[in-house]
């Protein structure tokens, strides 16, 4: 693993401080209420509490899940055949691919460094139960030279989707949780299962969620829980289980034998933050003012220490969804190294912000200027539509683009933002991106109502004239540049 370093600036703030300050400095357009309102925080507001399964995992690796593998096996092992030794394509490794045809649409209008879409191979790309969000990776963890364990790699979390008529059960439970492991290099790419600990290290079960959010710092990957907190996954943990194939639908141990719904490896929970209680809605429409819904995840690394671990909300149907940046333990600390900073039994919150004048928000992240100035951009989705990408500061009150105005962005609609500055000691400067979106054939829509064709009338819908049986993917990852102005004079 390339050295963390906990106390100098990304590149890229130097790299981009003449162009954010002159944004800083263009006269409001719309000279409203700020677009970001900081947060006056009493007594635990937003605070969260640690449970630990570091003592259960450390069982559950050393006395049962023995078959221990690292980020290159996970990436580099093509298995051909499945536990029996039965011929089996769905065990490949799979590799990303050329965007084409509609996928195109789900990219933004501004140059790409790069543009990939998920094989076709196992409909990756296409199916509609396994949705694509949160999206970190090693050039965000490392921060040196871009790499983990050696591997520069990207981590995309799945979750599972029951469609209407089908059954919430086992391995095929709604929101159902996998993370992708994708190697930058090869663009090969494997899923992995999450799980969690039980009976104190005994066995273990799948774990649920959204997967809104996604951050990789160090050998930690930190999970989005929405309605109770944050999990987090240590890769060092990671192993293979005994039987695995497209015809597994089991999990856990079992007879003395492991298994993880088909996939060749698990990688386990050592943490679980949870605020107390749970929100009155995470369903867009009304905002709870003490407990959080957690949509989205990002990591901030400027500004000086301590690193922040950036937790923003969703609310598609009214504004003022918050943003909260929690301390992050260096590495080299004595106590939680690597984790979410404690105090008195709680974590310690750096500071809060209300978007107030967005909604929608499905990915975002934060950064300070040389000038000291804190930034954010988002991620707003509109569907199958052009979505938005707005880069704002502390004290701006322009208006922002809408998606009834037509947007400015990749259609999907757009998720998680990463940063990517380093590839060894060249800087890249990368501002990383996904999109989830597929347009639903006749085929599925016939079977499954909540699926609906798009009517000629919506002219900027990338899914308008698909008649086809098939579905029609807008999934991609892609790459632009950061500090590049036609990105960061979005708003």
């Amino acid at each position: 693993m390339g050295r963390i370093r906990g106390s100098r600036l990304l590149a890229w703030v130097a790299a981009g401080a003449a162009l954010l300050t002159a944004l800083t400095a263009q006269p409001a357009t719309a000279a409203e209420s700020p677009t970001m309102t900081k947060l006056s925080l009493g007594a635990d507001r937003f605070k969260l509490t640690d449970t630990s399964f570091v003592s259960a995992t450390n069982k559950l690796y050393n006395d049962h899940l023995t078959k221990h593998v690292d980020l290159t096996d996970v990436v580099t092992t093509n298995f051909t055949t499945n536990s029996s030794g039965a011929a089996d394509s769905w065990m490949n490794l799979r590799s990303m691919r050329s965007c084409t045809g509609t996928e195109t649409k789900a990219l933004p209008p501004v140059g790409t460094k790069n543009a990939w879409c998920w094989s076709s191979a196992h409909t990756d790309d296409t199916t509609p139960h396994w949705w694509p969000q949160g999206m970190s990776t090693t050039g965000t963890a490392d921060g040196g030279d871009g790499a983990i364990q050696d591997r520069r790699v990207a981590a995309v979390a799945w979750h599972y989707r029951t469609l209407s008529g089908e059954t919430s059960a086992g391995c095929k439970t709604n929101n159902l949780l996998k993370l992708t492991f994708l190697d930058r290099d090869t663009l090969k790419y494997r899923h992995v299962l999450l799980v969690e600990p039980t009976g104190s290290g005994s066995g273990f079960k799948y774990v649920t969620g959204h997967g809104g959010g996604i951050v990789w710092y160090a050998n930690y990957i930190y999970v989005t829980d929405t309605a109770h907190g944050i999990r987090v996954f240590d890769i060092n943990k990671m192993a293979k289980v005994d039987t695995y194939g497209s015809g597994v639908s089991t999990y856990g141990i079992s007879g003395g034998r492991s298994s993880a719904c088909g996939y060749p490896y698990v990688l386990p929970e050592v943490h679980y933050y949870k605020q107390a209680g749970t929100p009155s809605d995470c369903s867009g429409n009304s905002i709870d003012p003490d407990r959080l819904c957690f949509s989205w995840l990002s990591l901030d690394k400027t500004g000086g220490g301590p690193y922040k671990l950036v937790a923003g909300e969703w609310h598609g149907y009214v504004d003022g969804g918050r943003v909260v940046r929690y301390q992050l333990n260096p590495t080299s600390a004595s106590s939680y190294p690597g984790l979410l900073n404690m105090s008195g039994g709680r974590t310690v919150i750096q500071d809060a912000y209300a978007a107030s004048r967005y909604r929608g928000l499905q990915g975002g992240m934060t950064w300070t200027d040389a000038q000291g100035v804190l930034h954010f951009g988002f991620h707003k989705g509109c569907g199958t539509k052009p979505g938005v990408y707005s880069h704002t500061w502390v004290g701006d009150t322009r208006a922002g683009t809408s998606c009834a105005a037509g947007g400015n962005w990749a259609a999907g609609p757009p998720q998680a933002l990463s940063h990517w500055p380093r590839l060894g000691t060249q800087t890249v400067d990368e501002l990383w991106g996904l999109t989830e979106g597929i347009c639903a054939g006749s085929t599925l829509r016939s079977q499954h109502s909540e699926f609906k064709a798009v009517p000629e009338s919506e002219t900027t819908d990338a899914c308008r004239h698909h008649t086809g049986a098939g579905n029609l993917s807008l999934r991609t990852v892609f790459t632009v540049g950061f500090s590049d102005p036609a990105v960061q004079n979005l708003h």
